[in-house]
């Protein structure tokens, strides 16, 4: 059986973590280990009956072929920064899709995904490395989004739209067909989306409209 440990100990990562354990009652795959978090203080406490075991530390004593990750913390720049982090010292990212999801066979699906429960994907959607699905969205056709998108619940994603690195997708957002959202731009809650918005932009509105240009000090390349 392989193990997981689960990054972050906050809802997020519990949320992760109700998912998992939904899936091992159709097939055992996992024995969930405990949670990651840099938070010394957290270290040695129990969230959900399980550990919180400790940090960077921790992972890089216990690093194996059986030993794999998963985020639980839906900021796309932290994302990206535990993915790289990680990876360097050879951990491997779990994918994990709650059985309640429906999906066509015809979705490509990266290392490092979590698609949680009520999500509804159609045909030909890619969903690149370490991409973030909460609960109950839907993914049109021919949709792509790239690394580290994170959707929250309940957002309508059209046909043929295309979300770049890290682009933050606000709960109950509805984007319409063959548009694209740059890097790294974040989209307010409830925002209809109805033409292409450039990358490192805060979005809001109905239509969504630009509000914020993001300090390319901090947000360039996502970090």
């Amino acid at each position: 059986m392989k193990k997981l440990v689960i990054f972050g100990a906050g809802g997020l990562a519990r949320e992760v973590l109700w998912a998992v354990r939904d899936c091992n009652r159709d097939k055992h795959e996992w024995d969930v280990l405990g949670f990651i978090d840099d938070n010394s203080e957290l270290h040695g406490q129990t969230l959900c009956d399980l550990p919180i075991l400790g940090g960077f530390d921790w992972v890089e004593k216990n690093i194996s072929d059986e030993l794999f990750g998963i985020c639980g913390i839906g900021a796309p720049r932290i994302r990206k920064l535990i993915h790289e982090k990680y990876t360097a010292i050879g951990l491997h990212f779990a994918t994990i899709i709650h059985p309640t999801v429906q999906m066509s066979q015809y979705v490509d699906i990266a290392p490092g995904v979590f698609i949680a429960a009520g999500n509804l994907i159609t045909t030909q959607v890619t969903l690149r490395e370490h991409v973030f699905l909460n609960l109950v969205c839907t993914i049109g056709h021919d949709a792509v989004l790239d690394p580290y998108v994170n959707c929250a619940p309940g957002c309508n994603i059209s046909g043929n739209v295309h979300l770049c690195t890290g682009v933050h997708v606000g709960t109950g957002t509805k984007i319409i067909q063959d548009l694209t959202v740059g890097e790294w731009t974040r989209i307010g809650a409830g925002a209809v989306v109805i033409r292409d918005l450039p990358e490192r932009v805060v979005a809001v509105g109905v239509p969504a409209k630009v509000i914020k240009t993001k300090d390319p000090k901090i947000y360039n390349e996502g970090v």
